[in-house]
């Protein structure tokens, strides 16, 4: 189990890092008022864009292989600490200062990961009967949801609505591969949870593309994150039966709610708000 948690650290740090780059590239092109799906292009030929896919792929492979032994509640709450790497970050590489309140979120944030990882216990990935069709119906429903909100003119309050879908996305990702048991090539290729949960993932980055061009990227980090993490812990107790080790369900909920606290109290710092656009 040890391992699995030195893998959602480092899936932490990742995604950290990428949380600057991908939210810098997203706004970088800014000036025009018409902000729709084809900004996606633009974005792949941006190098800074380019390298925040590759740290978001090795957050999610590094997370991958946590999410086969570990509950998602763990997995995801390790990744919301990404917020306060991100803040780390932008204080030595940015030159940000933060006050004492910020630090203390980092303190917060780091307690409850120490909490968590003492409650958890190792955990066989698993399925209920109607977990592929959950997962599809949200699928469905983000997509459908997100196309609405993209297609309508540009406000702060739809960007914070694509960002709460976006994390919606990550979540269904983060539930879909922990609930896959058979990881055969063709077995994946007929699992409708494997699907759904790549899909999940694409329209996560996709519609987090899309927030940062509406919306101030603290907000949309925050709200990204934090969806991300309760949805995708949530969607692990309902369909896979996650659970803390006996005993220790109150040290469990107390960690993943420090986490998010602390996290949130300094997601200010790892957005581009504090990044000039060159």
């Amino acid at each position: 189990m040890s391992w699995a948690l030195v893998a959602v650290g480092l899936a932490a740090l990742c995604s950290g890092a990428a949380l600057v780059l991908q939210a810098r590239a997203a706004r970088a092109g800014q000036g025009t008022d018409r902000m729709h799906v084809a900004l996606v292009w633009r974005l792949v030929q941006d190098r800074t864009y380019l390298a925040a896919l590759v740290l978001v792929a090795a957050g999610f492979a590094l997370a991958f292989v946590a999410l086969r032994v570990l509950p998602v509640f763990v997995v995801q709450a390790g990744r919301a600490s990404s917020l306060a790497v991100a803040a780390l970050l932008a204080v030595r590489v940015l030159g940000t200062r933060m006050r004492p309140l910020e630090w203390g979120g980092l303190g917060l944030t780091g307690v409850g990961l120490v909490l968590l990882a003492s409650s958890t216990t190792t955990v066989r990935a698993g399925s209920s009967a109607h977990a592929p069709a959950v997962l599809v119906g949200a699928v469905l429903v983000i997509a459908g949801v997100g196309a609405w909100a993209a297609a309508r003119p540009p406000t702060k309050g739809l960007g914070v609505m694509l960002a709460l879908l976006a994390g919606c996305g990550f979540s269904v990702l983060a539930a879909g591969v922990h609930t896959l048991v058979d990881l055969a090539p063709l077995a994946l290729l007929a699992s409708p949870a494997a699907w759904a949960a790549a899909a999940g993932g694409g329209l996560g980055l996709l519609l987090t593309a899309l927030a940062f061009q509406r919306a101030p990227a603290v907000a949309v980090s925050a709200v990204v994150t934090g969806v991300e993490t309760v949805g995708g812990a949530v969607l692990g107790v309902l369909l896979a039966g996650d659970h803390a080790a006996a005993g220790r369900e109150a040290i469990a909920v107390g960690g993943f709610v420090l986490v998010l606290a602390g996290s949130s109290v300094v997601a200010r710092f790892g957005t581009p708000e504090v990044v000039a656009v060159d």
